[in-house]
């Protein structure tokens, strides 16, 4: 298992607990969910006694019904005495095979209860799924002390409107655990490729790859080791038959449902503007929402990893920007989306030569700036700083017309610690030493001169300036010139 030491350390406590515990886990599809709680409960805690139900996309919720009781007979073997033809039964009918298994194999250890893809199985609830699930729970879970039942989905909207947010449903403030599973960071990618894909590549190949399909274990696992990077990626994206031609549409779809056109455009508009957009300025853009949908829409996405929220330094409500996070969908509406079928028919090693183009060489030096922001963690852990982060965010300054030959500034990404500490991190993403010329060296320290007037002014600070490079910056007049405090490395990144 790469990564997910967190998720197994809750799993394995709960087996421990006096009490039944009720569990949601949720991530966007292909994320590992299912692999998470299967690993666990197959594999490593084989004295707990399973039940796992998946619910199957697209199907009335009468078949679900009769898939649930097949599962019921695959699991335990043992068929209903009577017709069952409403959900209620159904628990019914589980709750007696439970208890009679439990009796005849004198089971001491925990009951655990895997309801997968839980969104499926009735949408709308026209089929008392839920309702008649609650009833079990409430009155057959919460009154025994060996069951943990494990509520699984794709549909992070449905999870939160039906199970954690709906104060009239009938779990309402019964979930004891919520896991959200996000993306492999840059070392759980590395360690897969290396350990699981047995690739043999240096840290930098390893960021050429998470640029395109972040930390989604099934993409990764679509990776072939015998293969260069390019030619991977063009047999993954750029044909008609290739796994992800169509994944991005689907990524919506299994998350939102009816909402995935509404988030789906969000995210289309994200990745136009590498600075992001303020919720404000994303009002004026869609005009077929009100500011409360657009912001709902907007929690929902950075819920689901997609999206992060940069507040400008030293104000924490105003100005606010929204920025893509999510590797995938930026590399997909960067150098896919244009592309019409045709076209990709017609191909022959896109990307293959595509990725050697200054298009994309540049396009790379703002994507490690994503990658960076969203393996924040990593640096700091590097850092040394963790436990004294106050805050992350962005900042500029617009030059004054009053004040002769003033300059603006923009920083995008300045760290603030307790007790006044700051870092400007400055993210370049090359294939050989970084070197600062006098014209990037002027531009440090105008950043360095305008944050200290105009936005840490009449306050106490200790300011850093701050390299994390591909290879590292070289040191020269001008490094000494605007006194590098840290110059971080990919290989101290991922340490």
């Amino acid at each position: 298992m790469i990564g997910r030491k967190k998720e197994l350390n809750i799993l394995h406590k709960l087996c421990e607990e006096k009490e039944s515990k009720l569990v949601v886990v949720h991530g966007r599809r292909r994320i590992g969910k299912t692999y998470l709680i299967d690993y666990m409960f197959k594999n490593h805690r084989e004295d707990c006694l399973f039940f796992k139900f998946t619910g199957s996309a697209d199907q009335d919720s009468n078949i679900q019904r009769d898939y649930f009781i097949e599962a019921i007979y695959e699991w335990f073997k043992v068929e209903p005495t009577k017709e069952i033809n409403k959900w209620h039964q159904v628990f019914m009918f589980l709750k007696r095979v439970i208890d009679n298994e439990v009796k005849i194999k004198k089971h001491q250890g925990k009951v655990v209860l895997f309801i997968d893809e839980i969104a499926w199985i009735d949408r709308h609830n026209k089929a008392g799924f839920l309702s008649a699930f609650g009833h079990f729970y409430n009155t057959y879970i919460e009154h025994n002390n060996n069951l943990i039942v494990i509520l699984c989905g794709s549909n992070a909207s449905w999870i939160k409107n039906k199970i954690l947010k709906d104060t009239t449903g009938p779990l309402y403030h019964r979930v004891d655990i919520e896991l959200a599973m996000l993306p492999f960071d840059l070392k759980e990618t590395k360690e897969y490729l290396i350990k699981e894909k047995r690739f043999e590549i240096d840290n930098k190949s390893v960021v050429d790859i998470y640029m395109v399909l972040g930390g989604i274990a099934k993409y990764l696992n679509y990776l072939d080791s015998s293969l260069s990077i390019s030619q991977n990626i063009d047999n993954i994206f750029f044909n008609l038959n290739s796994p992800l031609y169509n994944e991005y549409e689907g990524i919506f779809k299994s998350l939102f449902y009816d909402k995935a056109s509404s988030h789906k455009n969000i995210i289309d508009l994200l990745s136009k503007k590498q600075a992001g957009y303020t919720i404000q300025e994303l009002e004026k853009l869609i005009k077929d929402n009100k500011l409360s949908v657009i912001r709902n829409h907007i929690d929902e996405l950075i819920h689901t990893g997609f999206v992060k929220a940069i507040n400008r330094f030293s104000n924490k409500t105003k100005d606010t920007k929204y920025i893509i996070i999510d590797s995938f969908c930026l590399f997909y509406n960067k150098w896919i989306k244009a592309l019409s079928k045709n076209d990709i028919a017609s191909m022959s090693n896109y990307f293959e030569n595509k990725s050697n183009s200054q298009d994309y060489i540049i396009w790379q030096g703002f994507a490690f700036e994503t990658v960076c922001i969203s393996n924040i963690h990593l640096y700091l852990k590097h850092r040394g700083l963790s436990s004294v982060l106050k805050s992350l965010g962005y900042w500029n300054y617009y030059p004054k017309k009053e004040i002769l030959n003033d300059k603006g500034a923009q920083i995008d990404l300045v760290i603030e610690y307790e007790n006044n500490t700051y870092d400007i991190v400055e993210c370049k993403y090359y294939n050989d030493e970084f070197t600062i010329d006098k014209t990037y060296a002027d531009n440090l320290l105008n950043k360095k001169t305008k944050f200290i007037e105009n936005a840490i002014v009449n306050k106490k600070y200790d300011l850093k300036m701050i390299m994390l490079t591909t290879y590292g910056t070289k040191v020269n007049q001008y490094y000494n010139k605007v006194n590098i405090s840290k110059d971080f490395t990919l290989d101290d990144l991922m340490e």
